[in-house]
């Protein structure tokens, strides 16, 4: 299977601004829902490799990213929804600093009823770093951070599947007994990623709305949610 990690050349530094890491949406809801994410689950505009808009990134529009798309199902069936996106991908670069997880306190006291991790991608940037760090007692490290006892953790592998990340992955999802539901699939299909749609290659492997929507249905049904 290609490894796009490899051609993800979308700089896993500045997606978002230090001071917006963490987004809360506030709506008297039903449910708390925290999103950890990366480009895949949002992007501020850079308008330098092409991308102009604040969502996440490939989708054609806000209510098309997967973390929309998701909401929108969520509403149905619980009405009002509380959530938090926040975004990992400075952490993903430097999993083995605990000290960044502090700049995601407010993302820790949203206290979510459902975690969904869904990072992994940045990694490979720092790929030379695994064999001596072991990303795994980081990796569970950081989930703990996040999710309260009484929480639903769903945890997701790579987009662009690289076993050398997801073994770990999966090795803490089953230790821990969390919900992994795997994305490999779906990013192995051009059809759900937006090439042609942009210049910049490292944009354009990231998933379509048809992608955005496959992720968000499998999150849905395979953790339960609807």
């Amino acid at each position: 299977m290609k490894n796009d990690n490899k051609t993800n050349t979308v700089s896993s530094l500045a997606q978002v601004s230090d001071d917006k890491q963490v987004m809360i949406v506030r709506q008297n809801g039903n449910i708390r829902i925290l999103f950890l994410g990366n480009s895949i689950t949002r992007h501020m505009p850079k308008p330098e490799i092409g991308w102009v808009h604040d969502w996440g990134m490939a989708a054609s529009s806000l209510e098309n990213d997967y973390v929309h798309v998701m909401l929108k199902e969520l509403t149905q069936k619980y009405g009002s929804v509380d959530y938090c996106i926040c975004s990992l991908s400075k952490w993903e670069r430097e999993y083995w600093n605990n000290d960044i997880l502090e700049e995601y306190k407010a993302a820790k006291e949203f206290d979510a009823d459902v975690v969904i991790v869904r990072i992994a991608e940045n990694v490979w940037g720092v790929r030379d770093k695994l064999e001596e760090i072991p990303l795994a007692p980081y990796w569970e490290n950081m989930i703990h951070f996040f999710s309260p006892q009484h929480a639903k953790i769903l945890v997701t592998d790579d987009f662009w599947s690289w076993k050398t990340i997801d073994d770990p992955i999966h090795e803490v999802a089953k230790r821990n007994g969390y919900k992994l539901i795997k994305l490999g699939d779906i990013g192995a299909k051009d059809e759900n990623k937006a090439l042609g749609c942009f210049k910049h290659e490292g944009v354009a492997i990231h998933p379509n709305d048809k992608g955005m929507y496959e992720i968000a249905m499998r999150i849905l049904k395979e953790g339960e949610l609807i």
